[in-house]
């Protein structure tokens, strides 16, 4: 097994522990992982030492260790714009029914950071930590549209791009078309293209350089809630986003009056 290959399944295995509420077992995380209970149980050992898990005397089953829990603290933190995005999205969850969503870019992939639900008709789930589709969300156009042309013909490839839906766009030029369209106009959207009947709009979050550093998008059902457009909620999520960047100490042009 090599040293990458470890370190993969070590940190599947932690995404499993977090995504659970209750301890596992070494079979049971070996049947989710689809590897022997053995090589399940040489990792965990080495989790363990490490405390990044922490196995229960009585039933056997691990959970998040110490050390696990520590980083997420840290994270938290040090993280003013987990904090601030966490209120602007549970406000537009509040006000408007929309779901709402955090994220970054790390190389040619986007992964959740936040994820607020809203008690609308409808339900977009993502668990912090997931992936996120760079080319068919809003929030991934809104990191991409962030980059000049050639970076994103160089994270994107030569494609076809994955076909999330019938109406995902799968040609990378026709997506630079798209992106280019964002930059002017501040956001980007994604209209049934990352999942069927679902609308999403994404803005991108500065820091105190001005340089793109996440994204926030929100999602809502286009049949269930024929009262939202685009037209209604791009001002609401580009304000938010606007506000995000203040508090990170971005003063461009953008930034709204406190």
């Amino acid at each position: 097994m090599t040293g990458s290959q470890s370190l993969e399944r070590g940190l599947n295995i932690l995404k499993i522990l977090s995504d659970d509420a209750d301890p596992l077992g070494v079979r049971e995380i070996a049947r989710r992982c689809s590897l022997s209970a053995a090589v399940i149980q040489r990792l965990m050992n080495t989790l363990g030492e490490w405390g990044y898990v922490e196995q229960d005397p009585a039933t056997k089953r691990y959970r998040l260790g110490h050390a696990a829990l520590a980083l997420a603290h840290h994270v938290i933190r040090q993280g003013p714009m987990l904090e601030a995005a966490l209120e602007e999205l549970r406000q537009l969850a509040r006000d408007h029914h929309l779901n709402g969503f955090l994220g970054v870019r790390r190389g040619d992939r986007g992964i959740y950071l936040v994820a607020v639900q809203s008690d609308g008709p409808l339900v977009v789930k993502a668990t912090p930590g997931d992936p996120l589709a760079l080319h068919s969300t809003a929030l991934g156009k809104a990191l991409l549209a962030a980059l000049d042309d050639a970076q994103v013909r160089q994270i994107l490839g030569s494609g076809p791009l994955e076909a999330k839906t019938a109406r995902t766009v799968t040609d990378p030029e026709r997506l630079l078309a798209q992106l280019r369209k964002a930059r002017m106009a501040g956001h980007a959207t994604s209209v049934e293209e990352n999942l069927p009947g679902i609308v999403s709009v994404g803005a991108g979050i500065c820091d105190a350089a001005g340089t793109v550093v996440a994204a926030i998008s929100v999602a809502y059902p286009r049949a269930l809630e024929p009262s939202l457009t685009t037209t209604i909620v791009a001002p609401l999520v580009m304000a938010a986003a606007a506000r995000i960047s203040f508090r990170l100490g971005f003063r461009g042009p953008s930034t709204p009056h406190a």
